[in-house]
């Protein structure tokens, strides 16, 4: 699932059970000249509140599980009936404290309370504001001025360390509490009256990097959340009491959105887990439970390495591959493995369901482009300086319109303006050509984003910093081929007059300033940069002869 900044998600299917199922597939409708489509199926939206539709489950479906974790050698539940009582409790408990609208920060690595914690924001009308555990005390200070959160729930790290001594000293001491306790704490706490949420209301602050460094909040609707979660799911085979195993990061639009709410949409199930550990967590799918995996390609490589020549008995009904650059090897690898087609999508945090390919779509199609525009989706390829739509086979930029996308940046109207102006079309940033059967394909970054392993990087953050440094007359970060990761970061620099700086000691330089993910791990040293006539860095070529060059040497430091 994605992250769904730029990844692509791909997922494999049958043709039979897709069938079997009533997906519906392929398209052989044309287009006309300009790269223009507009997908059908949006009076067909959930007009559900996330309170509404959890209510609706655990009625119908009430002793089915919702969610199982790890525990003693094996694993527990929770059924949707325990689900809705627990989160109802938080609920009340969060409503005492708080007013519908307000914001509740989580900082923590995933966890069984993490999702309680989610279901207890919406049921008492509050934005569920996600941290990134790989912040640095100033990531999360930008984000806590932003968004003022009542309170914000501290967890663990990504090595388990607790997080709620940094939270107190950078959010105030006063409103940080402990995420493991998050229970038994609403079950002393004054409980307050728990408000009418309706589906329009905002329910998701999603944190997204642009190209100015600073961290921007995507605020995401009930409504944008839930049919999103339900679009990827009908892109899937969708069966009675599936259960996911993706261990993406819940503070992701993947693990909020894709999988704790893709659950919810089909009453289906998820594995919770807080770290992923390869060995630990692919030994998960042994317990007979999983039907369905995913998570960026790293992962379901281990799971296919995992499986070994158990893969095609392994009763596994689907693969989800996002948040990265998805390889051609990789995709041949799950056919080939899982004996099944491939679907490819395109989205973003700011509209989490844009584009995907259909089951019966031709090799080339699935493996070349991101298919068409979703149920309610309005896409547009346009000239960038113009916003008029391109002919079809031309590059410009995909803006999109539909009930999917953001109200807009929490806090930062200008920052909105930018990207959603008064017609309702998201510059999405993105660079992509349209065929003449309305398929997508994505063709680069304009905003220069390099997703390493499921993580987006954004140059323009670390190249602030790195200008700051009196060794460096220039830099820019680019992204390196890798086979695993999908990309790497890579420092290529330009010294200033007199100095020697390593590539460790920029390194070391940058270690408290942005997250570890975002660290260059190859230092290129070079006497200047290619420059546009109007004095841009042409990123492609340096990104180009980068990869070049690493190919020739691989060393540390080229």
């Amino acid at each position: 699932m994605q992250e769904l900044s730029t990844g692509r998600l791909v997922t494999a299917l049958t043709v039979e059970q897709a069938m079997s199922t009533g997906t519906t597939i392929g398209s052989g409708r044309r287009i006309g000249p300009r790269s223009e489509w507009t997908a059908q199926g949006g009076d067909e939206l959930l007009t559900d509140s996330v309170p509404g539709l959890l209510a609706r489950q655990a009625d119908r479906y009430g002793d089915r599980p919702a969610l199982w974790w790890p525990a003693d050698g094996g694993l527990a539940k929770l059924t949707y009936a325990e689900l809705a009582a627990a989160a109802g409790t938080v609920a009340r408990a969060l409503a005492g404290r708080a007013a519908p609208g307000e914001r509740v920060a989580v900082w923590s690595r995933n966890s069984v309370e993490w999702v309680v914690l989610e279901y207890g924001c919406a049921l008492a009308g509050l934005i569920l504001t996600p941290f990134n555990t790989a912040w640095t005390d100033a990531e999360v200070d930008h984000a806590n001025r932003l968004t003022t959160p009542a309170l914000v729930f501290a967890g663990t790290g990504p090595t388990g360390d607790s997080l709620a001594s940094r939270a107190a000293g950078v959010c105030g001491d006063g409103i940080v509490l402990d995420l493991a306790g998050v229970r038994d704490w609403a079950a002393g706490a004054e409980p307050g009256e728990l408000p009418e949420v309706a589906t329009g209301d905002p329910f998701l602050i999603q944190f997204t990097s642009g190209t100015t460094g600073r961290s921007k909040g995507a605020v995401l609707t009930h409504q944008a959340v839930l049919n999103a979660a339900r679009e990827r799911n009908r892109r899937d085979v969708i069966g009675p009491a599936d259960t996911w195993l993706n261990p993406v990061p819940y503070h992701h639009i993947g693990g909020s959105c894709f999988v704790i709410l893709g659950g919810l949409v089909d009453a289906g199930a998820f594995v919770v887990v807080e770290k992923y550990v390869p060995a630990e967590t692919m030994r998960l799918l042994d317990h007979g439970v999983v039907n369905r995996i995913g998570g960026v390609p790293t992962m379901v490589i281990d799971a296919l390495d995992h499986l070994g020549d158990r893969a095609a008995t392994a009763g596994l009904r689907s693969v989800a591959v996002g948040g990265a650059t998805v390889t051609q090897h990789l995709v041949e690898r799950i056919r080939r493995t899982l004996g099944a087609p491939v679907i490819n999508t395109y989205a973003q945090s700011e509209c989490p369901a844009i584009t995907s390919t259909e089951i019966d779509d031709d090799a080339a199609t699935i493996a070349g482009t991101v298919g068409r525009p979703v149920a309610g989706v309005e896409v547009r390829i346009v000239d960038p300086a113009t916003g008029e739509a391109v002919p079809i086979g031309t590059v410009g930029e995909i803006r999109t319109r539909s009930p999917y996308v953001m109200r807009g940046y929490w806090g930062m109207p200008e920052q909105t303006a930018e990207v959603l102006p008064a017609d309702g079309y998201l510059r999405t940033g993105d660079l992509a050509s349209m065929d003449e059967f309305g398929n997508v394909t994505f063709q680069g970054r304009v905003r220069d984003v390099i997703i390493r392993g499921g993580e987006n990087v954004y140059p323009a953050e670390v190249e602030e910093c790195l200008a700051a440094h009196p060794g460096i007359a220039s830099a820019v970060l680019v992204g390196i081929d890798d086979e695993r990761l999908g990309e790497r970061v890579a420092g290529v620099v330009v010294r200033a007059p007199g100095s020697a700086v390593t590539g460790p000691e920029l390194t070391e330089y940058l270690r408290d300033k942005v997250a570890r993910f975002k660290l260059p791990e190859v230092w290129r040293f070079v006497d200047g940069l290619p420059m546009t006539a109007s004095g841009k860095v042409r990123r492609f070529v340096v990104r180009d002869a980068t990869n070049a060059e690493l190919a020739a040497a691989r060393p540390a430091e080229l």
